[in-house]
């Protein structure tokens, strides 16, 4: 059941910001690949917001290229 609430809001105003995230095995998928948060020290998977008119697939690419440097095949989504 949808329940409506009338009156302010605190985000009518945001914006939705679609993203994705990587997950990287090693050859045996033994392993995933972390990346180390420069602004809090913690360890995460590579990933990030998309930009207009980009799809998930190119999205993934990109920020694990931007991330840590490595050039990847999507292999599914």
């Amino acid at each position: 059941m949808t329940k409506l609430i009338y009156g302010d809001r605190i985000g009518k105003l945001g914006k939705l910001t679609p993203a994705c995230t990587a997950v990287i095995f090693d050859h045996g998928k033994q392993s995933v690949l972390l990346v180390r948060r420069s602004d809090n020290g913690r360890w995460v998977l590579p990933g990030g917001a998309m930009d207009p008119g980009e799809s998930a697939a190119e999205c993934c690419a990109r920020e694990v290229m931007e991330e840590t440097g490595l050039v990847v095949r999507i292999g599914r989504l």
